[in-house]
Parts: C-alpha cells; sequence; structure tokens
C-alpha cells in the first residue's frame, strides 16, 4: 500500500510528537508518513509545492487562519471539544484530541480514503486473504482457534481483522477494545448502495494486547439471520477494498444459514474443524455432500489426545493437521483462561504453516504465504 503523507500543525508540540512516535512504531507506519509543524508559515512555504498529498491536521487554535486555506491535502481539525465530527462528508471534518491515538490515527486515514477513492488499491496477487473457520457441530473450538490465528498473524508482522459472523459471538468477552460495531455496519449493509469500507475503517475495534482489529456482533441475533448472502459479499468487498489487511480471519456459525454459505464461497482457504466424535463425523459427511466443491477446505482435528477411534476416510482427502486438547479449557471461568495455553498457541501457529504448505503445493499461480513477516 502507497503512503501517504499527514502533515501536523499543532500549537502543542509535546502532544505532536507523541502522534507522531505513535505512528512510527505502530503498523501505521506502513500507510502514512508524518510530519510535525508548528509554525503556519513554515508549514504555508511546503504547501506551495502542489504534488503533495494526504491529509493537514489541524489545530482548532489555527483554525480561523485555514479553514479557507485552499489545499490539496484533505484538511481534518483538531479539536478539545468536538466529538462527533468525523463524517467523511463534513467539509472541515472536527476530530476530539483526547481519544485513544489508536482510534484517532484510524479515522484519519477513513477519512482520507473516503476523500481518495482511488487511493491506492492492491492488485489481486497481494489483496487480503480470507480464511473462515467452520465446524459441523458446536463445541468445536472455532472461535478459540480463530482469534489465536489472529493474534499469531498479527505478532508475526500481519495486518489482521478478525470478523465474527455468529448469531452470539462468544470472543466479544475475551477480547479487549468496543465490541458489538458490527450492528452500525449492518445498518449501512441494508441501507447504502455505496462501499461501507470508510464507515468499517472507523467502526472497528483494536486489541491492542493481541494486535489486531476485530469486528463482533452483541445482541443482534435478528440482524444477523436477516443478514444476506449478497450483503455478506459487499462487507467482504468493502474489506479487500481497504488496501489495509493483510489477512481477514472469519468465524462462522455452525449453520446453513445464507451468510454463512457466502463466506463460505468467498473463503481463500477453509479451516474446518473436526471432532473425534460418531455424531459429529455423520454431520460432518452429510454437510460434505453439499459442500465437496469448495477445494479450499482444509480439515483439522481438534481437541487430539494422542489417536482417534472415528474412520474419516469419507472425507476423501487426510486430515490437514490436529490441534491439542486442552485440559484447562474444560471449563471456561475468565477471559485470562483462552489466552495462557502457550502449547495450542504455538500449534495454530505450525497449523497455519502447513495450510500455507499445502496451499502453495496445490497451485503454482497466486500462492500466499500466510506467515510472511512484515514486523518492523
Amino acid at each position: 500500500m502507497k503512503k501517504f503523507q499527514l502533515f501536523v500543525l499543532d500549537d502543542d508540540m509535546i502532544y505532536a510528537e507523541r502522534l507522531a512516535i505513535f505512528i512510527r512504531a505502530t503498523e501505521f507506519a506502513e500507510r502514512m508518513q508524518v510530519k510535525l509543524f508548528s509554525q503556519v508559515e513554515l508549514l504555508l512555504q511546503v504547501l506551495e509545492e502542489p504534488s503533495h498529498s494526504g491529509v493537514l491536521l489541524i489545530s482548532d487554535a489555527f483554525y480561523p487562519l485555514l479553514q479557507h486555506h485552499r489545499t490539496s491535502l484533505s484538511k481534518v481539525f483538531l479539536s478539545q471539544y468536538i466529538r462527533n465530527s468525523e463524517s467523511p462528508e463534513t467539509i472541515h471534518p472536527f476530530l476530539f484530541r483526547f481519544q485513544p491515538l489508536h482510534e484517532l490515527v484510524s479515522h484519519i486515514q477513513a477519512l482520507y480514503t473516503e476523500r481518495s477513492p482511488s487511493g491506492s488499491g492492491r492488485t489481486q496477487m497481494n489483496r487480503t486473504r480470507v480464511i473462515s473457520v467452520y465446524s459441523s457441530s458446536g463445541n468445536a473450538g472455532k472461535s478459540i482457534t480463530a482469534v489465536h490465528m489472529a493474534k499469531q498473524l498479527a505478532f508475526r508482522g500481519e495486518r489482521v481483522l478478525y470478523l465474527s459472523m455468529e448469531s452470539i459471538s462468544v470472543a466479544s468477552q475475551w477480547l479487549q477494545g468496543e465490541s458489538g460495531r458490527l450492528s452500525q455496519l449492518l445498518y449501512y449493509l441494508k441501507d447504502s448502495s455505496e462501499s461501507i469500507g470508510p464507515k468499517l475503517a472507523l467502526l472497528k475495534s483494536h486489541d491492542a494486547t493481541r494486535r489486531f482489529d476485530y469486528l463482533t456482533p452483541l445482541e443482534q441475533m435478528r440482524e444477523m439471520q436477516e443478514m444476506s448472502g449478497e450483503q455478506v459479499k459487499k462487507l467482504f468487498a468493502s474489506i479487500v477494498g481497504l488496501s489495509v489487511y493483510d489477512t481477514l480471519i472469519v468465524d462462522l456459525e455452525t449453520s446453513v444459514h445464507p451468510r454463512i454459505i457466502k463466506s463460505l464461497e468467498l473463503s481463500d482457504v477453509i479451516i474446518w474443524l473436526i471432532r473425534d466424535d460418531w455424531n459429529d463425523a455423520f454431520r460432518t459427511k452429510t454437510l460434505l455432500k453439499q459442500m465437496s466443491a469448495y477445494p479450499q477446505i482444509r480439515f483439522v482435528m481438534t481437541s487430539f489426545r494422542g489417536n482417534h477411534t472415528n474412520s474419516f476416510d469419507f472425507l476423501g482427502k487426510e486430515l490437514t493437521f490436529k490441534l491439542p486438547y486442552i485440559p484447562d479449557w474444560k471449563v471456561m471461568s475468565s477471559a485470562e483462561q483462552v489466552w495462557q495455553s502457550d502449547i495450542f498457541s504455538e500449534q495454530v501457529h505450525v497449523m497455519l504453516q502447513t495450510v500455507s504448505n499445502e496451499k502453495e503445493g496445490s497451485s503454482k499461480e497466486g500462492a500466499h504465504s500466510y506467515l510472511k513477516s512484515r514486523a518492523v
């Protein structure tokens, strides 16, 4: 993704320097270059060059001087008081100064994306990968596997978005940040014919400890049940169109609802979790009769204890991987419990490597490396 320039004019240089240090030390360094100014005159000299593109972030102390100044940059004002002027349609958007820096910079990026739709899109070869986690029955560990996948990729330098497509998302209580923002996107999916990418960039949540963004539903069972396949297609296209994420991890519900089927169809890889259970094997076999046309399925046994008793010959292929049984998860009592198994986390990493190798081996064209580090 090509970087855009962020020019910051602020009368509070301590704040401006803290903002610059944050941008340069986080994933935002791959997307923007930041330059600081404390004097209007020096900034105007630089802006005389017509080739600049990006965002001009201005302290509201300079608003009377620069509100009518003509520039090719998108002007955004930083305010100590205004909290609710984040809409790209606003002539001069105001952003609240005293919000978490990650949210502030995300808002800036979203405003720039909306005003510069020709910005820099990804090519087909390096577009956002979509990895879905599915199972034929409940209690297979889909959500735990999905969030650990997101964490492992994020810790290795990838930019990751975790998206829960479940009616009730248990992952909401495991992640730090504000959950439930997906409901606002569902509204835009229904009522807008335009891309919701910029709005998505504003509404996503961020888990700073695990280093990935996420979207989860919260008490929106009816809205999720009413979600159509076309809306899912629009949502995925908007995420890819942001040109921000390397990988989209989709946590799917155990059902054949249209939103789930469309998610499977749009996935580059489907990690289908199976259990060493006779009933689960029957459900998997039955569902596969409807889904055998999905070559991107990779079967992964979960809660593996060293050997299995049931036959899975009906799969028509070998198991890609076996994730270990974690006794500590038999009874869950806190969010911290989800993240305390280093063994499981390590094995999820190995699983992703195995999936990557299988994908590369099956196709010489368009193969992606899931674990290529982009860490700075």
